[in-house]
């Protein structure tokens, strides 16, 4: 059978259809390829280890001069910790024998010796030139000195002595007030250079022997135990006839004025506060012209309250240690307060009985 003859129209046609279907199928076969490839390279990157590589950098140094270079190691070297050493003994091997108990020791014989006490006449003659405010200058700084009054210890760098006169103390236990001012006495010649004190009586008012705190060089704890021997109540003296002149007083009425006392002891800056009293406190109020004054007692919440402001106004607060001295049998609500008192002012309470001493 003869095949049929196209038209050459129709096989022009023809081929280009075919030409155009390969172009296209090969140019889909390349893309599909270049896909495939890409995305293995892709894979490959993210799977297959990064290769290490190695750079060396050049540093320049510059040698420093031998001078600085020492300096520098000076200047390491004080930086360095100091070497601490414990004063403990230590053995290699349990001993066959025990070792005794340590004797007890009072605080007071914990304090150093202190050099100042060496020249203490020379620095006298520099404070008697320089008054009062040198003085408390030139012992204001320091570590303070170990103090115990009536069994209680502190460390105080200005200490302040407060001592109820009134004749409550002499009169119930005669004689038993020397041991307040022995052991006033006591305190003050225990007192290093380094340490500020005074000492302040009160009844009707306060009257304190320095205007300001001074050091405690010798000659002023001299001049401390011999003004404290001159105190003697019982009637004897009192703050209008005698004491008002012994020192600097301050006056506010006229009773048994422990919050008097106490207000001249906090305006002179204190650390450490010790107040003995037998418990009674009041103040005298003027009720009128024909009657005259009428003695009142002064209140615990007016007492802690005029202490706690007074105490704002420190630097730093100071510490108020009490002691009860009874010359009676003790009343529970001067107890009370005088206890809240020491509590109130991060100091301590004991409670001594006249007629031990």
């Amino acid at each position: 059978m003869t095949p049929p003859v196209l038209d050459p129209q129709q096989a022009a046609r023809a081929r280009r259809r075919n030409i155009i279907v390969s172009v296209i199928v090969a140019s889909v076969a390349l893309h599909v390829l270049a896909a495939l490839l890409a995305g293995l390279w892709i894979v490959a990157r993210y799977l297959l280890p990064t290769p290490a590589t190695f750079e060396v950098k050049r540093e320049i140094r510059i040698a420093a001069e031998e001078r600085q270079h020492r300096m520098n190691m000076e200047q390491f070297d004080a930086l360095k910790p100091k070497p601490t050493f414990a004063d403990k003994m230590s053995t290699a091997r349990p001993a066959e024998f025990s070792l005794p108990d340590l004797p007890a020791m009072p605080l007071d014989a914990l304090a150093a010796l202190d050099p100042g006490d060496l020249v203490s006449g020379q620095i006298d003659t520099f404070v008697g030139a320089a008054g009062a405010g040198a003085g408390t200058a030139a012992g204001g700084g320091g570590r303070g000195s170990a103090v115990s009054f009536f069994g209680i210890s502190d460390l105080a760098t200005r200490v302040i002595i407060v001592i109820d006169v009134s004749g409550t103390m002499f009169e119930r236990q005669p004689g038993k007030f020397e041991a307040v001012k022995a052991e006033a006495s006591k305190l003050v010649g225990g007192l290093g250079i380094n340490t500020l004190f005074n000492v302040i009586i009160y009844e009707g008012g306060s009257v304190a022997l320095f205007p300001e705190p001074q050091p405690a060089s010798e000659s002023n704890k001299a001049r401390a135990a011999a003004w404290i021997a001159k105190v003697d109540g019982g009637g004897r003296k009192s703050f209008k006839t005698t004491y008002r002149r012994m020192g600097t007083a301050l006056y506010e009425g006229g009773g048994t004025r422990t919050d008097t006392a106490l207000k001249q002891a906090l305006s002179m800056q204190p650390s450490t506060v010790f107040l003995i009293s037998d418990g009674e406190m009041s103040r005298n109020v003027q009720t009128s012209r024909e009657f005259g004054f009428e003695s009142s007692t002064i209140e615990e919440r007016d007492l802690l309250g005029m202490v706690r402001d007074l105490q704002e106004e420190l630097d730093e607060p100071a510490r108020i240690h009490v002691i009860h001295f009874l010359t009676t049998q003790a009343r529970e609500e001067e107890e009370d307060l005088l206890k809240s008192l020491s509590r109130r002012n991060n100091g301590r309470f004991r409670q001594v009985e006249a007629k031990d001493y």
